[in-house]
């Protein structure tokens, strides 16, 4: 079903307030610019007319916003269909981490995995030695889907899911994928550049970054709110604190990639200043 515009306004109107009722409501929509115009969309036409007589009542200045009624075909809600239409870029992220997870449980001695990850290895003798093939370039992003452990990935998962469905829902499919990649080869090299680890992956670099970006977006165009709760982000922040610290070896987490996060952070930051400069100017 093709997604319906209920609202078009000026984008010096801040719809934030309005969208957050919404997702309260447990209505899922999107806000897209084009020119000086923005649009809130939503893809079911029994929603389409409550949200529409919403707005009209928030336009009126009523303090007191009708409650939504969500049809049943909407409550039974992101169906595998739905999901893969609306955000493809996220779950096929998911579904190639969740091939590299199984690849490395399978491939005992490595002989595919090291096909993979950043540096290519071989052993001579008793001693590993490394070394990176000047022509395979799809090392730069690979290790993101390499996941070494069961929480590993279940955690990764979890929070790309949550923070890739809102920013790809939000902000399109393209652009998903193309500060993803972005932030998954700027972690990746750090990674390599300054870490000990030789042997690394994992999609938390690229959460991190996600989360970065979603924090500066939501700082600088508070009107086009991603609606990613900020606890999240600064919780993350800590975790990672604690994993420089040392403190997740401690509590038997293992090896943690921390300069992956920190670089995954550091390019997000980047990103979404840059996206939310060139946004706002566009729109004046």
């Amino acid at each position: 079903m093709a997604e319906i515009i209920v609202v078009e306004t000026s984008v010096n109107e801040s719809l934030a307030d309005f969208s957050r009722y919404l997702w309260q409501q447990g209505v899922s929509h999107r806000i897209l610019e084009q020119s000086d115009r923005q649009f809130l969309l939503v893809g079911n036409n029994d929603l389409a007319l409550q949200v529409r007589e919403a707005y009209e009542a928030l336009q009126r200045g009523e303090l007191a916003l009708p409650e939504i009624q969500i049809p049943l075909q909407a409550q039974l809600g992101f169906s595998l269909f739905k999901a893969s239409r609306l955000c493809p870029v996220t779950l096929s992220f998911i579904a190639l981490s969740v091939l590299g997870f199984v690849l490395v449980y399978f491939d005992r001695d490595f002989s595919m995995v090291r096909q993979l990850t950043f540096f290519d290895f071989d052993r001579v003798g008793a001693h590993v030695i490394f070394s990176m093939p000047k022509t395979q370039y799809w090392r730069l992003i690979t290790p993101v889907f390499l996941h070494f452990g069961l929480m590993h990935i279940a955690f990764n998962m979890a929070l790309l899911w949550f923070a890739g469905r809102q920013i790809e829902l939000l902000q399109g499919s393209l652009r998903m994928f193309g500060i993803s990649m972005l932030i998954g080869m700027g972690s990746n090299v750090m990674q390599a550049m300054y870490a000990e680890v030789a042997i690394f992956g994992g999609m938390s670099g690229v959460v991190y970054g996600l989360l970065g970006y979603a924090w500066i977006w939501n700082l600088m165009r508070p009107q086009q709110s991603l609606q990613i709760p900020n606890v999240i982000f600064y919780f993350s922040i800590a975790m990672m604190f604690l994993g420089f610290a040392g403190f997740t070896s401690l509590l038997g987490a293992g090896k943690v990639a921390n300069v992956a996060h920190l670089g995954g952070l550091i390019m997000g930051l980047i990103i979404g200043f840059g996206a939310a400069l060139i946004g706002r100017d566009s729109a004046q």
